[in-house]
């Protein structure tokens, strides 16, 4: 692993906090973005949130919420490298729950890229409580999301189709991806980076075209977990990305569980992997 750099110092301030309430209506548009099945998702009273929704608090927040309030970033050059979700002995919130959320920025480091320049890695923490709560005890929700930003656009990706390889054994094959389904994912989601839906955006990006939000397939394969061991069987949830996903990869699913450990890995048709997502759950 490559030495860390000094960082960049930026003009952080702190974040407010900010209500959050987990609404039926937004809790079914989540699920059926991210093709949930979990019936306990789309039932029509006090649905169980998906795993992956409380990244839709974006919605709810102002930039006085935001930990990056007041800092500019260009979206070109920003890459989502990791994410995670660590819940409370209640799992995922159902409908109706009423939450008090609070951004804070955790380690900040930087290393020489691969391929030159300079990357800034930034770990983003989001903590919820009950409303009512106090902030000084343990959260019911955590969420860890490490941003990337590089010195230089990303170097050019190649899209479209390639050769397929066979599907592995036991896999859940996706429907083929399209941009309309990025765009529903980051209505549902708050994601609203244009590099997921604006050609333009993405080829000034140095990509060939706008490629999937990687939070859709990490959703989708949340949502699987939660079909087969119950919506709030998920206690912690964390993926990472490794490549782009594009219009037309129709997805390949594949879980193996090993006791209360889960590991699903998503890859292209082409064999490349997109994502690996890890998953604790309840006995």
């Amino acid at each position: 692993m490559a030495d860390p750099l000094a960082v960049e110092p930026l003009p952080f301030v702190p974040a407010e906090p900010f209500r959050f309430v987990v609404e039926e209506g937004k809790v079914r548009e989540f699920a059926r973005a991210t093709g949930s099945r979990c019936a306990d998702h789309l039932r029509p009273v006090d649905p169980v949130s998906p795993v992956t929704f409380l990244i839709a608090s974006a919605l709810w927040m102002g930039e006085e919420n935001s930990a990056w309030r007041g800092i500019v970033r260009d979206v070109r050059n920003r890459l989502h490298g990791e994410q995670e979700f660590v819940f409370g002995p209640g799992g995922p919130p159902a409908a109706g729950t009423e939450l008090v959320g609070l951004q804070s920025i955790g380690d900040r480091y930087a290393k020489a890229g691969r391929r030159g320049g300079t990357m800034t890695f930034t770990w983003v923490l989001t903590r919820f409580w009950p409303a009512g709560s106090s902030t000084s005890d343990d959260p019911a929700v955590e969420l860890r999301s490490l941003s990337i930003n590089t010195s230089q656009p990303p170097p050019a990706a190649t899209g479209g189709a390639a050769a397929e390889v066979p599907v592995p054994a036991g896999a859940y094959v996706a429907p083929p991806l399209t941009v309309n389904d990025f765009v529903r994912y980051q209505g549902a989601s708050g994601d609203f980076n244009p590099i997921h839906h604006d050609p333009a955006v993405a080829r000034a990006g140095g990509f060939p075209e706008p490629f999937a939000v990687g939070m859709l397939a990490a959703g989708v394969a949340a949502n699987q977990l939660c079909e087969r061991y119950g919506a709030r069987a998920v206690r912690r949830y964390r993926v990472r990305w490794s490549a782009q996903a594009w219009p037309g990869d129709a997805l390949r699913y594949v879980e193996v569980r090993e006791g209360d450990r889960a590991t699903v890995t998503v890859t292209r048709p082409n064999g490349a992997t997109h994502l690996t997502a890890w998953a604790e759950l309840a006995p």
